[in-house]
């Protein structure tokens, strides 16, 4: 499901869907089906990668990229979700993504037992999954 790696294990041979913010740009930059290096942003200090979120349709992956200080990356295999997993899929409108129309995201949804609900199991949101764009 949700596991951190580091840069250097996003594939670089993938077409991604999504797009790529660094740190001295005012806008990020769209990848449509192209495939990128993002290996080459480990080891450097400037410019780096503020932000991004990618989507490996082929392999049903997702990987959502951030910076605070240090590299936060998670990969979300979709193929691979707990057999009470519930997925919703919900569509947001972009900011400063020329040429895209809406970015699709899935909620991932998990039953568990609420202390506060007598110990019912009750829906928790665990993740918001980016998956490419309309």
């Amino acid at each position: 499901m949700k596991k951190k790696i580091d840069l250097k294990d996003i594939p670089k041979d993938v077409a991604f869907q999504g797009y790529l913010w660094m740190s001295n740009k005012t806008s990020p930059k769209v990848l449509k089906d192209k495939p990128h290096d993002f290996s080459k942003y480990a080891d450097k200090k400037n410019p780096f990668v503020v932000e991004a979120l990618l989507w490996d349709k082929e392999n049903k992956v997702s990987y959502h990229i951030t910076h605070s200080g240090r590299y936060q990356v998670y990969r979300y295999k979709l193929k691979k979700l707990p057999k009470e997993a519930e997925l919703k899929k919900v569509k947001y409108l972009p900011h400063r993504l020329d040429g895209v129309n809406k970015c699709k995201f899935k909620q991932l949804w998990v039953a568990e037992k609420d202390p506060l609900c007598e110990d019912m199991e009750v829906l928790v949101m665990k993740a918001l999954v980016f998956v490419g764009f309309e």
